[in-house]
This record gives structure tokens, C-alpha cells and sequence, in this order.
């Protein structure tokens, strides 16, 4: 039986000083991708030209740039040093998933074979990936994310999808070797199952930064139950777990673009009258965004895949052409703008906002998630959540990047050096100086046991445009001594943002010298 696992927190020094934690101030982050007329990215726009409404009343930007998702040089490690970026160099992702659990035995069939005529004409399969949601709840690899370890395929070679006819024969022969449960007929199981397996391809898309999207091949779920549908007679409401998917996707900068399957397979009407806008609106969700008639039964769940790609900032309704929907979210995930601001206080009331983003400059269009869930939150409770996110995988985190090393101090002490990559973070730059809020949460890794995780401490950094630049070109220093136990196989480091909500994790494995016994 091992010995309990602890870490005790000795010394935070960082370059820049840390600040008291500032929890009042709250940035909304936004995504935003600016087309023009022919669904082509615009890229040289400024913030001058973009206008923000919240809930009717324009909003000040605080933080803007542009991001191109392009791939960056393997940091230069030096001896001892690890980066959450030094395997799979991997600038961006398009995953694309099947979901054969929501679909009508009908459509399946003609959703798959048009898939494979749309991949077979793809001109690059760089950064593209294929997963099935099968009729169990579980997620098959067709063409999984590169492994925890990195092994990704180079880009240039011959495409994957050239062979996408025999990958989907075998892989719909697998899948469905498994008996479909009698529990799929349950509406509320599949709805979770769904959510579910939404949050866990978020999480495991946050291993790679920038922009990534899932392109969502559905008949989609619905948000609320009513109770014709239920067992036991009362309303069933997902808000809870569309909230925490649309956070998670939001760490991880991930949009959905939705494809309505049915349409592929089916002349059904799936354009009933929705009667429910008023219960959608009573319950604060967007309007339109509630999931059949007034009954509430559940079974009208495709207006939700718009309400998924807008409240995630992807494509709504995509129709039934899988190849425009793929070829807009490939170009897509290649260039967009960050842009931030701080809403007053009590616009935190936990309700659903609206959000309209414009662009002065005509002919430019906006896509861009349409509103958020406006939570009031304990202070902190916004990044001890996502620290835990980042605890729960077995990959490292990458949205931002990070390099660390443990250097022993005897005794069974070690300093962790760390430097953060400040290309990655949010910095607002307010008077003469630029500031970021970050946080910053340690826990020691054992075989066969539970991580313990640190307290997440504020790591506040204010910088002069001379430190920024330096920032910028050599990362954002910190350091911190740690106490580990005998038993402490490494340290994993986490980083959020509070900014963007985006995290970074490395993990270090612990040198054998810093685990030597007092004598």
C-alpha cells in the first residue's frame, strides 16, 4: 500500500510579481471567424471594425488579435526540460463524428456512404479526424487524434481518406458487432450518453491549440423532456449538461457545425411548427433553441443542432451536405480573431445573453457563438474547475504552451521551472502597462493513486511594453519549490487563463535524484 501523496507548497516566485486575486472582473471570450461573400476567411481586419452587442448594449473591447493556426517550431528543450508541445506538433484539428446512437436506422446507411463519397474528394487530410458514436454511447476511431505520446502521421503523404471505403467497412463492422442495448429507445439515455461523448472529444481536443471543430453528423438531442417521455412524469432538463459541454468547448476552442442526417436519408418532415420558444424563453435558452412542440417530448431534437453550433460558435444548420460543411470548417479552423471584453458585474445574473458581433466593413460576415449562460460562480470556481479538467485526462493540455523542468534540492525537495508561452495568453493592455490573469495549480502524479492537486494560486502579471516583448519572445517565467513524497512518480503543472479560460498542463517526470531520503 502506498503512502499517501502529498505536495506542500513552499514558494511562488514568479519574474512578474503576483497580484491579490482580482475574481470580480470576468472576460467573455470570443471566437470569431469573419468570411467573405464567397465563404472565403478574412484576415486584416482590425478592432476598430468590429462592433459588440450584449444583450442589446455594446460592450468596449479590452483584448483583440488576430490567430492564424499554423505550426510552431518544437520548442528547444534543454537537458531535463518537457513541453506539452515538443511531440505532436499538431496546429489545429477537424474531427468529425458519426453519430450513428442519434440517427434513424435508415439514415445511417445513406450517411455513411455519402461521407465516403465527400472524404474520397478531400484534397488534404492534414489535422482531419473521423470518430463514430455507436449505439452504445461509446466513441470508435476511424482516424484517431494523434496518441497521449504524440505519434502523429507527417503531413504531405498520401491522404488517410484514400482508403476511407475499407477503414468505414471494417469500422461499421466492429461497431455494430455489438447488440444495440434496449436502453437506446430511452430518450434521456441517449441524451446523456451524447453529451457525454461530446465532453470527452472536447477535453481530448484541448491536448491541441488553437481553433478546432467538430463537424456533427445528427439527428440531434433534445434539451428538455417533458412528461410524456419521462418515467416518472417530470420535466427532465439538460440545460446543466449543455452548459458544461459549451464550457468545455470553450476551454478547449472547439465549434460544432452540424449536419442533420435525417435530411441525407429521409423526406420525413422534420420542419413541425415548434411551439416552445416560450418555455425556451422562460428557462432562459435562446429562442428557437427548444426541442419540439409544446408537449416537450423530445422527439423534434433537430432545431438543438443549431442551438449547439451557436452557442458554440460554429455553422448552424448545414443541411445534408456533409462536403460544404466539412470544407467550411477545414478553412475555418485555419485563421480567426480572439477578441475580449469585460461586462459590468451585474450582467452576471444566470441568465442567457445574447451576444450580435458585426463588422463595419461591408460584405464581411461574422460567425461567432450567439449568446452564453451569464452563471454568477464562487469566487475561483471558474478555474478550479478547469485545473480538474486538465487533472482528469492522461494527456497534457495545450492550448497554452508550456515548458518545465524539476530541479532537485535534496531532502526530497525540487524547484519546478516553468516558463509560459505568452503568444498563448490573454494580456490587456490597460494605461502603460499589459496585464494577465492567470492561475496556477501543481499536484503530484503516483501509480495507483489519486492525484493531489495544489490550492490554484492567483499568478497576476503586469508588464511593460518592453516586458511584454521580452515575454513574447522568452515565455513568462515561474518557479516553485515543492515537497514530494518518496513515492512521487512526476508533477504536473496546470495554467489557466482567465482571460480566455483556455488551460496548458506539462507533465515532469520526477529525477530519481529528488526522491533521495534525508539522511
Amino acid at each position: 500500500m502506498p503512502r499517501r501523496l502529498f505536495v506542500t507548497l513552499l514558494l511562488l516566485a514568479p519574474v512578474y510579481g503576483i497580484d491579490a486575486p482580482q475574481e470580480e472582473a470576468r472576460m467573455v471570450d470570443l471566437n470569431v471567424v469573419a468570411l467573405d461573400s464567397h465563404g472565403a476567411p478574412v484576415t486584416d481586419l482590425t478592432r476598430d471594425e468590429f462592433r459588440i452587442a450584449d444583450a442589446g448594449k455594446p460592450e468596449a473591447i479590452a483584448f483583440f488579435r488576430h490567430r492564424d493556426s499554423v505550426a510552431k517550431p518544437t520548442p528547444r528543450l534543454a537537458p531535463g526540460e518537457y513541453s506539452n508541445r515538443s511531440a505532436a506538433n499538431v496546429p489545429r484539428a477537424t474531427l468529425i463524428l458519426f453519430d450513428m446512437l442519434n440517427q434513424k436506422f435508415g439514415t445511417r446507411g445513406a450517411t455513411n456512404n455519402n461521407l465516403i463519397h465527400d472524404l474520397q474528394s478531400v484534397e488534404s487530410a492534414d489535422y482531419l479526424y473521423l470518430y463514430i458514436l455507436t449505439v452504445n454511447g461509446g466513441l470508435f476511431p476511424v482516424h484517431g487524434l494523434p496518441g497521449a505520446e504524440g505519434e502523429v502521421s507527417p503531413p504531405g503523404g498520401e491522404p488517410w481518406t484514400r482508403h476511407i471505403k475499407e477503414m468505414m467497412d471494417q469500422a461499421l463492422k466492429d461497431v455494430l458487432q455489438v447488440r444495440e442495448p434496449l436502453v437506446v429507445q430511452d430518450i434521456e439515455w441517449r441524451a446523456q450518453m451524447t453529451f457525454r461523448a461530446l465532453d470527452a472529444l472536447g477535453a481530448d481536443l484541448s491536448r491541441i491549440p488553437g481553433r478546432k471543430s467538430i463537424v456533427w453528423l445528427s439527428d440531434g438531442v433534445p434539451i428538455a423532456l417533458g412528461p410524456r417521455r419521462s418515467d416518472n412524469g417530470d420535466f427532465v432538463d439538460f440545460t446543466p449538461l449543455l452548459r458544461q459541454m459549451t464550457e468545455i468547448m470553450d476551454r478547449s476552442n472547439v465549434s460544432i457545425y452540424a449536419v442533420r442526417s435525417i435530411m441525407i436519408g429521409s423526406s420525413d418532415n422534420i420542419n413541425a411548427p415548434d411551439s416552445s420558444d416560450s418555455i425556451a424563453g422562460a428557462r432562459g435558452m435562446p429562442r428557437g433553441s427548444a426541442t419540439g412542440p409544446s408537449v416537450y417530448d423530445g422527439a423534434e431534437s433537430l432545431a438543438t443542432l443549431d442551438t449547439f453550433a451557436n452557442l458554440t460558435g460554429g455553422r448552424p444548420d448545414a443541411g445534408k451536405d456533409i462536403g460544404s460543411a466539412l470544407r467550411q470548417a477545414l478553412s475555418d479552423v485555419r485563421t480567426s480573431y480572439q477578441i475580449g471584453y469585460y461586462p459590468p458585474a451585474a450582467n452576471w445574473d444566470d441568465k442567457f445573453h445574447k451576444l450580435r458581433i458585426t463588422c463595419t466593413r461591408k460584405g464581411v460576415r461574422i460567425q461567432a457563438k450567439t449568446g452564453y449562460y451569464a452563471w454568477r460562480e464562487p469566487p475561483g470556481a471558474q478555474s478550479t474547475e478547469a485545473v480538474r479538467s486538465a487533472l482528469a485526462t492522461r494527456f497534457d493540455a495545450a492550448e497554452i504552451g508550456l515548458t518545465a523542468r524539476l530541479v532537485p534540492l535534496g531532502a526530497l525537495n525540487a524547484r519546478l521551472e516553468a516558463r509560459i508561452d505568452a503568444h498563448d495568453v490573454v494580456l490587456v493592455h490597460q494605461g502603460d502597462s499589459y496585464r494577465g490573469e492567470l492561475r496556477i495549480a501543481f499536484a503530484t502524479l503516483i501509480p495507483g493513486a489519486q492525484p493531489v492537486l495544489s490550492i490554484v494560486m492567483p499568478f497576476d502579471v503586469s508588464l511593460s511594453s518592453k516586458d511584454r516583448d521580452k515575454a513574447l519572445d522568452e515565455g513568462i517565467a515561474a518557479s516553485q519549490t515543492l515537497k514530494l513524497n518518496e513515492d512521487a512518480a512526476a508533477v504536473r503543472l496546470v495554467v489557466v487563463d482567465r482571460g480566455s479560460r483556455a488551460i496548458g498542463s506539462v507533465t515532469v517526470p520526477v529525477p530519481e535524484q529528488a526522491l533521495r531520503k534525508p539522511q
